[in-house]
């Protein structure tokens, strides 16, 4: 996959634009009313989420499979003098990082690539550890409302994974978030539904436990859906709150 990657920045530097995404934009305000200054991003892309953070005052460690990413990352830190620190690495390992060392983590999209569930549990264990206590994982994900959902070739090698255009896509439902989290030590505060053209995701924030507890998924999806209702017919509402 790192190969994709490779040749798609090759070819476009700035694949998904030079803006901030809107879950970014989403993610500082919520970092900045708790205080976050240091933050891990995983996958980073060609930074373009990175370079939001950091000139807003953050301190940013990227990881990112792609070596062209890396060198994008550090050329547009090094030009504009951030605080970014990038190095090429493979999230399937366990994370180069001390225990407890970011107030954040945070990945746009990451989860959707081929990853098992064993993998995706191990991500978030390694996420756990490198945060401090109270500490924040921002992450978004294509899901089941999505217009692309059902379409490609399922990938028989691992579950839940569809071959579209030749691009491996896992699409998550809620519970399977909330059972991801609940599992590895999180707390949802929020979650939210947003279109990013071309694909619908789910936006969401966590906190990290003092320590793994067993939580009732169903009556976590009943409160969910509760509050996605409401959400709908209040409009004026920013997004939806998890207690």
């Amino acid at each position: 996959m790192s190969e994709f990657w490779d040749r798609v920045y090759k070819s476009d530097s700035t694949f998904f634009g030079e803006e901030p995404s809107s879950f970014a934009n989403l993610s500082f305000n919520h970092m900045k009313s708790n205080n976050v200054k240091k933050v891990l991003e995983i996958g980073a892309g060609h930074g373009r989420d990175t370079m939001f953070f950091a000139s807003n005052g953050l301190e940013v460690e990227d990881l990112d499979y792609s070596s062209k990413v890396i060198n994008i990352i550090i050329k547009k830190a090094h030009e504009k003098k951030l605080p970014v620190k990038p190095q090429l690495f493979d999230v399937k390992e366990p994370l180069p990082f001390k225990d407890a060392c970011f107030d954040a983590a945070y990945s746009h999209m990451l989860l959707n690539m081929r990853f098992s569930q064993h993998e995706l549990h191990s991500i978030f264990s390694e996420i756990r550890c490198v945060l401090k206590p109270n500490g924040m994982n921002y992450f978004s994900v294509r899901n089941h409302n999505g217009q692309f959902h059902g379409s490609g070739v399922k990938v028989e090698e691992v579950e839940g994974i569809y071959d579209i255009n030749g691009f491996e896509v896992r699409f998550f439902s809620e519970k399977e978030i909330l059972d991801l989290m609940a599992k590895e030590g999180f707390k949802m505060l929020w979650m939210r539904e947003e279109y990013e053209e071309p694909v619908t995701l789910y936006l969401v924030a966590s906190i990290k436990l003092k320590k793994p507890i067993y939580v009732n998924v169903e009556s976590h999806l009943e409160i969910f859906n509760y509050l996605r209702l409401h959400h709908f017919l209040q409009t004026h509402a920013k997004y939806m709150m998890i207690i």
